[in-house]
């Protein structure tokens, strides 16, 4: 996708900035410290130590309209005098980190837990449900256990290392009791960008849940696995266990059957 780049001239210098465009190009250290940013400051500051730290640079003096500022180049290490617009002007080009966007991302590691698939590929029905459960949870109660609950189901596989005894003798941690602040925000927004991404790829069946109040979704996700289980209650285990994709590409389905059918109805 390449990058967004820019250049100033200061003191007769010419620096060339280059800056990611999307959460998706983000590797691991720059994600983690977007987070970390996101997470201890307000918008404004947030997004301006962001800008520093992918220009690779530091405010050492604040001074009326100017700031004096350290810089890292290809050529070393550089002091330059840096306007307010100049910095403005540098900001802009990260305001997209300020949304959450429609990839999903997630750290590639939590307390030696390895994630499970970031588009819930591979996963069972039934872990999405108890997801969007607690998500839902936690916009009504605010009470960040819901988001713990959610890492926990997130980051529920065992990372092996190297170092570790071929015997197996080495301690997990059996669940995640507490967040840090940023390992929340990333947990929460990874959700955020999640139902984002299904909005746009299974339409039909969660444009039928917008403005429906906060627990729309878990009852409409309550009818259409009556629906695939075709009332018979025996089946329901299975459909949890089945694949999410393939369990909200039927829900999709049959939405738009539904949808179908109603406007068949009015002509």
């Amino acid at each position: 996708m390449g990058k967004y780049k820019h250049t100033v001239i200061a003191n007769g210098n010419t620096l060339d900035f280059k800056f990611p465009k999307s959460w998706k190009e983000l590797n691991q250290r720059q994600l983690k410290a977007v987070l970390v940013f996101l997470s201890a400051y307000d918008k404004t500051t947030a997004l301006l130590r962001i800008t520093l730290f992918f220009a690779n640079m530091a405010i050492v003096e604040k001074r009326e309209g100017t700031a004096l500022c350290r810089v890292v180049t290809d050529k070393g290490m550089m002091s330059v005098n840096l306007s307010s617009e100049d910095l403005l002007a540098l900001t802009e080009y990260l305001q997209w980190v300020l949304e959450p966007g429609t990839h999903p991302v997630l750290l590639d590691e939590l307390y030696d837990r390895r994630p499970i698939d970031k588009l819930l590929h591979g996963v069972p029905f039934e872990t999405y449900i108890m997801l969007d459960n607690f998500y839902q949870g936690y916009l009504m109660s605010k009470n960040p256990l819901a988001v713990v609950e959610m890492a926990n189901l997130v980051y529920s596989r065992p990372v092996v290392r190297n170092d570790w005894p071929d015997d197996g003798e080495y301690s997990v941690q059996p669940r995640i009791d507490k967040l840090k602040p940023y390992e929340f925000f990333s947990v929460f927004q990874w959700y955020t960008q999640l139902k984002t991404h299904f909005s746009m790829q299974f339409s039909n069946f969660f444009k039928r849940t917008e403005g429906g109040g906060s627990q729309s979704v878990v009852e409409a996700m309550n009818a259409q696995i009556r629906a695939l289980t075709g009332g018979d209650v025996t089946k329901e285990k299975e459909i949890l266990a089945i694949d999410t994709w393939r369990a909200l590409t039927e829900l999709d389905a049959k939405a738009r059957e539904a949808e179908d059918f109603k406007q068949s109805m009015k002509r």
